[in-house]
């Protein structure tokens, strides 16, 4: 089992977590640190599809009902907790460096921060695969895990498009796009999508493909097609 720190009371509140579904009124708050632990615990072990209230329950000491009066399912109270050791998974501030490599860089640097953490990157986008075929799941999580990647990396584009460091007419989403596709294929098929990975990809793929061409550069020649008689 991976490590699992331990949920503080007054580390939530209801600003941190709008994806939160919890029950109002004088519920006694004590318990929800033990199973906000034991919900991670069981992710981590068994992945989001395998994990059950009632292991998530008799992990956290409490019966099932206890944690029902306070999330009203398993994706919710899943996504409650991915984003109470990840709140960044709420923000969607693109890096601005002020060069398109730095910006880069600093996305990576992200990365790499959550490798090793409770809440990876690679525990996240497992969980998000499920929503494929979980409405539930889809329907907690919003677009929070899989259109995020499309909105940070479409923002270092544009800047640098703003720069002169990229062509300002290209579709940037689609570019961000893949480097989504890329890490859930890379999931599927049980690699880690780790910072290594994501330097690779970017270095690899989407700096060549979206860095304008050098406009001291002479314009290509291109010959006209040659007709030929018969």
């Amino acid at each position: 089992m991976g490590r699992v720190a331990i949920a503080g009371s007054g580390h939530m509140t209801d600003s941190e977590s709008k994806l939160r579904q919890r029950t109002d009124g004088r519920l006694d708050r004590s318990r929800d640190p033990a199973i906000l632990n034991a919900a991670l615990a069981a992710l981590t072990e068994h992945g989001y599809e395998a994990t059950n209230m009632n292991d998530i329950a008799a992990r956290a000491g409490v019966g099932k009902a206890a944690i029902y009066r306070r999330w009203s399912s398993k994706a919710a109270l899943i996504t409650d907790v991915l984003v109470h050791w990840r709140p960044d998974l709420m923000r969607d501030d693109a890096p601005d460096t002020g060069s398109l490599a730095g910006d880069f860089d600093a996305l990576v640097e992200r990365a790499a921060r959550n490798d090793d953490d409770l809440i990876s990157n690679d525990l996240v986008l497992r969980v998000a695969l499920e929503a494929a075929h979980d409405p539930a799941l889809a329907t907690a999580l919003d677009d929070l895990m899989l259109h995020k990647g499309r909105r940070v990396v479409t923002a270092i584009l544009r800047q640098a498009a703003a720069r002169g460091e990229a062509s300002a007419d290209r579709h940037w989403s689609l570019v961000a796009d893949t480097l989504t596709a890329m890490a859930l294929m890379r999931v599927i098929s049980g690699q880690s999508v780790d910072a290594k990975f994501v330097r690779q990809v970017i270095d690899t793929l989407v700096l060549p493909a979206v860095r304008a061409p050098d406009s001291t550069a002479p314009a290509p020649t291109r010959s006209s097609p040659k007709t030929t008689r018969r």
